[in-house]
C-alpha cells in the first residue's frame, strides 16, 4: 500500500507563530491520481503546499511520506529532485540578481538540479529541453530575456516550464494563475491538461482559490476551510452550489461550459 501513494499525511498540525495553521490534517494521494486542492485565503493551503515539501514541520505524532519516504527519516534534497513545484511565489527568490541574474532559460535548466538558479553550464541536450519546455506553454519568446525583467505572467510561464523539464513523479501547482491575464491563463491551463491528460503522467495536484481554474482532468479535489478539510472525495462531489457557498459564503450557481470547466455566477 505504501508503495502505491504518492502523499500520505496523518493527524498533521502545524503552527506557525502561535496560529495552527493546519489542524489534525490526514490526507493520501495515489500514485497517478490528479488532485484540486481548493479554498479561500487563509484556509492553509500554502501550508499544506510547504508540508508537503518539508519546508515546515508538523507537531509531534504526525506522519508526511511523500513518494514512499517518510520525513524525518530521508534525504529532503534527494526528494525534491522528483517533486516539481511551480507558484509565483517563488518569483521573488528566481529574480533576486544579489547574485547574478539568470535569464528565463537557466531558470528552467535549473529545475534539473532542484535549485533556484542555475549555477553551472548545461550541456546541449538540456538547452533543447529547457527550450522544448517553454515551447509547451508558449514562450520561446523569452528564453534569452533576463528573469527579473519579465512581467509577472511571464515569470510563472518560465516557472512552469522549470518545473516540467525534471520528469518529475509529483507535480505542484500551487496558485500557478495568480498572476495571469486571461490569454496567459487560458494558455497555461490547457497545457497542464494536457500533462495531467498523458498516460503517463506523474501524480498531480493542483492549488487555487478559483473554482473556474479546475479543469476536468482534475478529478479528486478537496476543500480546505480554516485549516480543516472540509470536504473531499471525486470532482462532482465537491463542486456543488452547497459546498461552494459553504466555502466561500456567498449564494452561488455554478454554470459549466462545454469543456467541462465550472464558472461561479452570484444568485
Amino acid at each position: 500500500m505504501q508503495e502505491e501513494l504518492a502523499i500520505e499525511i496523518r493527524n498533521a498540525t502545524v503552527k506557525l507563530e502561535g496560529f495552527e495553521a493546519l489542524h489534525d490534517f490526514s490526507w493520501s494521494v495515489r500514485r497517478g491520481e490528479r488532485w484540486f486542492v481548493l479554498g479561500p485565503n487563509g484556509a492553509g493551503k500554502t501550508t499544506l503546499v510547504k508540508l508537503m515539501l518539508g519546508m515546515v514541520w508538523p507537531l509531534y505524532g504526525a506522519t508526511v511520506s511523500v513518494l514512499g519516504n517518510r520525513y524525518g527519516s530521508c534525504d529532503l534534497y534527494e526528494i525534491r529532485k522528483r517533486v516539481a513545484w511551480a507558484s509565483p511565489f517563488l518569483n521573488t527568490w528566481a529574480a533576486d540578481g544579489s547574485y547574478r541574474r539568470w535569464t528565463a532559460r537557466e531558470i528552467v535548466l535549473s529545475g534539473i538540479d532542484s535549485t533556484v538558479g542555475f549555477f553551472r553550464d548545461a550541456s546541449p541536450d538540456e538547452i533543447k529541453r529547457a527550450d522544448a519546455a517553454l515551447e509547451m506553454i508558449q514562450g520561446g519568446a523569452i528564453a534569452d530575456r533576463y528573469f527579473d525583467r519579465l512581467s509577472s505572467g511571464e515569470q510563472v510561464k518560465a516557472l512552469i516550464a522549470r518545473a516540467l523539464i525534471s520528469d518529475p513523479e509529483l507535480v505542484i501547482l500551487d496558485e500557478t494563475c495568480v498572476y495571469l491575464d486571461l490569454t496567459s491563463r487560458e494558455i497555461l491551463l490547457k497545457a497542464i491538461d494536457d500533462l495531467a491528460s498523458r498516460p503517463n503522467a506523474p501524480t498531480m495536484v493542483f492549488i487555487t482559490q478559483r473554482i473556474e481554474e479546475i479543469t476536468k482532468n482534475f478529478n479528486r479535489g478537496m476543500i480546505l476551510k480554516d485549516g480543516r478539510i472540509f470536504t473531499q472525495g471525486s470532482r462532482d462531489e465537491i463542486l456543488t452550489e452547497h459546498n461552494l457557498e459553504e466555502t466561500f459564503g456567498m449564494p452561488l450557481k455554478l454554470e459549466q461550459s462545454s469543456n467541462g470547466r465550472i464558472w461561479p455566477v452570484l444568485r
